[in-house]
């Protein structure tokens, strides 16, 4: 049987929170650390709800599409009893999912849950923080999309994170570095969802779907 939803509230000293939230990741350290520093700044809507983040063991590597999609569906809705108001992300890139199409259509099956798809990476979603998008020429911004590996540890996407910061390492993303730009980064975000399409086709990240949700109003 489910537990009931109370449960993780009252495990969090949170019984007043109206509404969950989950987000489940396909990597083991960049994503799960940003939005562990977005819960934790003052941007965070914490007064309605609570964000429980999907973590797995460093030994777990599998990040195939159909495994992170069960996880979620195992350690989140099949756990508690959720209300129509609270909902369940996935956080993917098209760099590692091929079958995005047939995600999105196994969450349509599925009441509250959603994809937050990023294209080409979730590291373009940080670019967002840091660099006007409009400042690059259309070369740049294919390669962008491209995101070729430039070394054993580095995409091209990275590269350009690294241009700006001077470094940049996935294992430690510093989300203090971003996330005082995370309305730059919806904003452009936004913009570049124009057709409002299920998944970005083009460059794009809907992560910031999931950040207007999360931030205080």
């Amino acid at each position: 049987m489910p537990r009931e939803r109370e449960d993780l509230f009252r495990e969090s000293n949170s019984l007043e929170k109206e509404k969950i939230i989950v987000l489940a990741f396909e990597g083991n350290d960049t994503e799960e650390i940003y939005f562990e520093e977005f819960k934790d700044s003052e941007m965070f809507n914490d007064a309605l709800i609570f964000l429980h983040l999907l973590k797995r063991p460093k030994k777990d590597t599998n990040s195939a599409p159909n495994h992170v999609f069960k996880k979620l569906k195992k350690e989140a809705k099949d756990e508690y009893n959720f209300k129509d108001t609270d909902e369940l992300w996935m956080i993917i890139d098209t760099d590692r999912w091929k079958n995005i199409p047939d995600i999105i259509s196994e969450c349509k099956k599925q009441s509250n849950m959603f994809v937050a798809v990023s294209n080409p990476c979730f590291e373009f979603w940080l670019l967002l923080h840091i660099k006007d998008i409009s400042e690059y020429n259309e070369e740049e911004l294919d390669l962008i999309l491209k995101n070729g590996k430039v070394s054993s540890k580095k995409n091209y996407v990275d590269t350009k994170i690294v241009e700006i910061l001077g470094a940049y390492n996935k294992s430690n993303p510093k989300p203090e570095l971003f996330l005082p730009t995370v309305d730059f980064a919806v904003e452009q975000a936004m913009r570049l969802d124009e057709n409002n399409d299920e998944y970005p086709k083009k460059l794009g990240s809907h992560v910031y779907k999931v950040l207007m949700k999360l931030k205080k109003t």
